[in-house]
């Protein structure tokens, strides 16, 4: 399933709030990170995925085809993160 993904053109309040959350998320991203440093690397990517997939479906509840294409988005948006961080050679976390 394709994701549903929307440039910044067609929805930009959306750019403009995660724009605005940045050190925030960043923030956030960091406390989650401290709190799986006890598991193992398996154990970090089995809660990842677990973490996902029930904001996923807290957020479409009655539509998996939404959820997965969610799912996708973020994976999408993981893509682009990890190319930016290759490129700028810096990686937050």
């Amino acid at each position: 399933m394709k994701p549903m993904i929307a440039t910044e053109s067609e929805q930009p309040e959306i750019y403009a709030t995660v724009r605005r959350e940045v050190p925030a998320i960043h923030r956030a991203v960091s406390k989650m990170g401290k709190q799986m440093r006890g598991l193992s690397p398996l154990s970090q990517k089995a809660a990842i995925a677990e973490l996902t997939a029930i904001w996923c479906l807290a957020n479409y509840p009655d539509d998996l085809d939404r959820a997965l294409s969610l799912a996708e988005a973020i994976r999408h948006q993981a893509d682009i993160y990890l190319r930016e961080s290759k490129n700028t050679g810096c990686a937050r976390h």
